[in-house]
């Protein structure tokens, strides 16, 4: 569209239109127009500090034109690729959308049997990175799907709010109206919070007038009939409590964290098209890892993965700033990528808050797994809510594949309540009660662990409890949470937290060191406390965790009537065992310390790979009915373009001024101005040259016009008054040509055309092109020339040095036997500059493939290889003299390598598996590019690679008996902290001898260790 400066109209439409047709435009195409130029003014103020107006002209419109993909065309289009099936652990939530969104469609005779009217909405909440937002655009596209479609509208806060007094309330209503008559629809409100917040007294009244036109939409006295509406939100409490009432949101869906089931669905969606795909295996144990992940997070971690993967195989990449060619097949994904990436990302629950749940680390699992079990089995006694989600392999017949629980589709009549909603008895059972459920029951469940301090159960079990139990909310009331918060007091804390079990159970309270904190907390919080715990309901499913460092008889009163040991309540954690004791001892000693120490050879060759630099991408190939779309965009413009300069070209020749330039000069009258003008030209041939669509751009059409003014002032000499007259005309039409332009033309729109004239030259050019394949097969088959040895880089150039030493004099002599070679490839460098940077892509390619080709050999190849060597070396110098340079065809190995001169050969004899020994050929040039693209140093690499192999000397007689033995006997009772102190003393000796092939000293280090410990 072609704009003009200061908001003025073009002139041609402004002669073309008429006064009805303007008058006869809506307040909304008025509003439309206002807003548009609104933002275009607002974009222009949001510009990258980095780049320039220009740069960005037209970047969502004009992408297309220069061969980017279509889908950045509009990026606020929602993902189509986004279906059901690409949510993983939710199937609870999308069963309801379904029955509020596609049962009303399939089987409207169910609800007009009952007289009842589906849900229209529901509120989706919970932390972020949930998947809110996400099953929103998945029920979007479903209901793109069949042949009856549901519309779907997305808004958010700021597409309603408006400066102007009753916009934003005008939005909102025509927004139900669109929705009421494109119906069956669907609205959906994203971060509703920030649209519809809580009144209040100190709030604005915009506000106050938004939340009540939409509580009157959602539910007032016009039905809204089949629209449904849903909002989503991370603040539940920051919603007007008007809206969550039946009638307006008659659902709230909790988005809460994934449970391990749902975490493994999620990581099987995001690699599900890998190649090779993780196994079921590798996946569960995932899942089991990654406890307080949300989708998001899960999503981040498979993601910095890959990332991690392609760091491992290409490091080259890091360090150079071109495009260079990858293998992506060899990319491969591994367990330790996985871990990697777990480390980087922080999990979104746990940026502002550390979760207390955290699962039994590896080091310590040999002394506390036992301890575990066996209160984990207590607490399934004690808390039988907890039981479902212990069992780590549950049956999948206990999850209907709809996402409903069998229990809610299958049921006896006998399990029904015996009291009958009709007049007439059902049977003669006796009345056990109303609406009686089938559901675990607990009274008051507590649990306390209990042991002598630094037994671990603070520091481990509790929170290996937690993460295990983790579906379920837990809250913690320790002291920091407690006196933590500057705005509340801690009883106002403690009643908060009180509150919010009781709301979302069922839960758990957990308070570490219950000793500490009841001698800290002052008597008015004890009080509240113990109100508070005696206020929950008796059967209500709300655990209270508790740890102790001393014995439950060293308590105080108050806190040991909470526990009874006689319930149950009470776990004592005992010492380690001798036997687990050595299970913690063995793989530190055993293994650890006999292990050699790593290799570094594989990663050393993957960053001396030279990659080669990757030719430019070909440009994308248009669909037939992209090509349409583009020539229709495009012709648009061309036509606002010519109708511009015709405007302009017909103002001109209205001018009386510029009468002399508006036909083409006589040549009856002055014959000889063919003679003096080589290029004649007029505003009449300008118009003609518009009609024949000569102009693509503003530019021409100016050098046609900038002609006219220089033959006027070449033909017309300043001598006489009269030609100093018409010269005088000639520049003022100049100057009007270009003030016209500079004023009325938007700045914007003569790089537009310049754009589209470059698109269709390049487009016009690609049926002439040839594929990436045919372009290399092409150069393939070009002779090349022959290169000179010095040019190859193996005789250095000839120097007049009056100091040349006589060890140099041997290689000027040689270099001055191809003189008149190096002279013929000086003379044709610039003839072939071109066509070796042309072939500088498949030069390189080829280098890769040489190098590649020959940088793995097996042992036996390799000795009988050198053997014939040996055999036929004689034989093969002899030809090699006996043949000239122009004679004898250069190898392929030679033309990317070079002789045998520049190569560096190295074994990989270190390799623990027994792997092939590595040749690896590096000229000085390659050698170069490497030192470029890699991330180490080429020479301190290859003294990597010319380490010999040691060989490892330990004493695994001693490691068992004297050390392993020695470790075991001497931690006879000690508590964990204890093991762990001597488990890291041993850590750090390993660590300072990991380089050692004699573990010798090592052992002696250890056996001392441990003595003094």
């Amino acid at each position: 569209i072609l704009l003009l400066k200061g908001g003025r109209r073009h002139a041609i439409h402004s002669s073309d239109s008429t006064s009805s047709s303007s008058s006869s435009s809506s307040d909304d195409e008025k509003f439309q127009r206002r807003r548009g130029k609104s933002r275009n003014r607002s974009v222009n103020r949001c510009l990258p500090m980095n780049l320039m107006k220009e740069d960005l002209l037209g970047i969502q419109k004009d992408r297309i034109k220069i061969g980017a993909s279509l889908a950045d065309v509009d990026p606020m289009q929602i993902d189509q690729t986004v279906r059901f099936d690409s949510i993983g652990g939710l199937t609870r939530h999308i069963s309801a959308l379904k029955e509020m969104v596609v049962f009303p469609l399939l089987y409207p005779e169910v609800f007009e049997r009952f007289k009842i009217q589906p849900p229209r909405g529901c509120l989706f909440y919970g932390p972020p990175g949930t998947g809110k937002t996400l099953v929103a655009r998945a029920l979007a596209n479903e209901c793109s799907q069949g042949e009856r479609k549901v519309s779907f509208f997305m808004r958010k806060g700021a597409d309603c709010l408006s400066k102007w007094v009753g916009e934003s309330e005008r939005q909102l209503r025509l927004l139900f109206d669109q929705a009421y008559q494109m119906r069956p629809s669907i609205i959906f409100f994203d971060e509703i919070d920030g649209l519809a917040p809580v009144r209040s007294s100190r709030q604005d009244q915009i506000h106050s007038s938004i939340v009540s036109t939409l509580l009157a939409l959602m539910d007032g006295l016009d039905s809204r009939g089949e629209v449904v509406v849903i909002g989503a939100t991370n603040r539940l409490d920051s919603i007007d409590p008007a809206l969550r009432r039946p009638g307006r949101f008659d659902r709230e869906f909790l988005f809460g964290l994934p449970d391990r089931e749902a975490r493994k669905d999620i990581l099987k969606i995001h690699t599900r098209q890998w190649t090779p795909q993780p196994s079921d295996a590798f996946l569960e144990e995932l899942a089991d890892k990654c406890v307080g992940y949300c989708g998001a997070d899960v999503k981040a971690v498979c993601a910095e993965a890959a990332l991690c993967a392609l760091r491992r195989r290409y490091p080259q990449i890091y360090s150079s700033s071109q495009k260079l060619l990858l293998d992506v097949a060899s990319i491969s994904i591994g367990c330790g990528d996985f871990l990697r990436a777990m480390r980087k990302t922080v999990p979104a629950s746990q940026r502002a808050v550390s979760s207390p749940a955290k699962a039994l680390t590896p080091v310590v699992q040999p002394l506390l797994s036992a301890a575990l079990r066996t209160v984990l089995d207590t607490v399934s006694t004690l808390f039988p809510h907890a039981e479902p989600g212990l069992q780590k392999h549950k049956r999948d017949i206990g999850v209907h594949p709809a996402g409903v629980l069998e229990d809610d589709l299958l049921y006896s009549e006998e399990e029904d309540s015996s009291v009958c909603i009709n007049e007439l008895p059902r049977s003669d059972k006796p009345v056990n009660g109303f609406l009686v459920l089938n559901q675990p029951t607990s009274y008051r469940p507590r649990l306390l662990l209990a042991g002598r301090p630094g037994s671990g159960q603070s520091s481990h079990l509790a929170p290996a409890v937690l993460h295990a139990l983790e579906k379920f909310t837990v809250y913690t009331l320790d002291m920091a949470m407690l006196f933590g918060v500057a705005t509340s007091s801690p009883e106002e804390a403690c009643a908060q937290i009180f509150c919010e079990a009781k709301r979302t159970s069922p839960s758990i309270l957990y308070i570490p060191h219950i000793q500490q904190w009841w001698e800290t907390v002052g008597l008015a919080l004890r009080a509240t406390f113990l109100s508070l715990l005696q206020d929950i309901p008796s059967f209500s499913p709300i655990l209270l965790l508790a740890t102790c460092n001393v014995p439950h008889s060293s308590l105080f009163p108050e806190v040991q009537e909470l526990f009874r040991a006689e319930y149950g309540e009470v776990h004592c954690i005992q010492v380690p065992t001798r036997q687990e004791r050595t299970k913690f001892f063995e793989e530190v000693i055993l293994n650890q310390a006999a292990k050699a120490p790593a290799s570094k050879r594989k990663a050393v060759l993957a960053s001396l790979e030279v990659l080669p630099v990757a030719p430019p991408p070909p440009p994308r190939t248009l669909t037939e009915k992209e090509q349409q779309r583009l020539e229709e965009q495009e012709e648009d413009t061309l036509r606002e373009l010519r109708l511009f300069l015709r405007d302009v070209t017909n103002r001109l020749s209205q001018d009386k001024r510029f009468k002399a330039f508006t036909k083409p000069v006589d040549l009856e009258e002055v014959p000889d101005y063919a003679t003096v003008i080589k290029q004649p030209m007029d505003l009449s041939t300008v118009l003609s040259n518009i009609d024949i669509h000569k102009y693509a751009t503003v530019k021409e059409f100016v050098h046609d016009v900038d002609l006219i003014w220089k033959n006027c002032l070449e033909y017309n000499p300043d001598k006489d008054p009269s030609d100093r007259q018409i010269r005088h005309r000639a520049c003022a039409l100049k100057d009007t040509v270009h003030a016209i332009i500079k004023d009325e033309l938007d700045e914007d729109f003569e790089k537009i055309c310049e754009d589209i004239k470059e698109s269709r030259r390049t487009r016009g050019l690609m049926r002439f092109q040839f594929t990436l394949e045919k372009i290399y097969f092409t150069a393939a088959q070009k002779k090349k020339r022959r290169k000179s040895r010095w040019c190859n880089g193996f005789i250095s150039r000839k120097r007049s040095s009056p100091h040349a030493s006589k060890e140099n004099s041997a290689v000027v002599e040689s270099g001055e036997e191809e003189e008149g070679e190096e002279e013929e490839d000086r003379k044709g460098a610039e003839s072939d500059q071109a066509g070796e940077a042309a072939e500088s892509g498949l030069e390189e390619l080829e280098t890769a493939e040489a190098v590649a080709e020959e940088i793995l050999m097996k042992q036996d190849q390799k000795e009988n290889q050198e053997s014939a060597q040996q055999e036929n070396q004689p034989m093969e110098q002899e030809t090699k003299e006996s043949q000239s340079p122009a004679e004898r065809a250069p190898q392929p190995w030679e033309e990317a390598l070079g002789t045998q001169e520049g190569l560096m050969m190295v074994d990989d004899q270190t390799s623990p598996d027994g792997e092939d020994d590595v040749l690896r050929r590096v000229t000085r040039s390659l050698k170069n590019q490497a030192m470029q693209q890699g991330m180490v140093d080429v020479d301190k690499a290859m003294e990597i690679f010319d380490q010999e192999t040691q060989p490892l000397v330990v004493d695994h007689n001693k490691l068992k008996v004297n050390l392993l033995c020695r470790a075991v006997s001497k931690t006879e009772g000690y508590e964990v902290y204890q093991l762990e102190k001597l488990y890291a003393l041993l850590c750090q000796s390993i660590y300072r001898h990991r380089k050692d092939y004699n573990k010798t000293t090592l052992l002696k280090e250890m056996e001392n260790v441990i003595e003094d410990f």
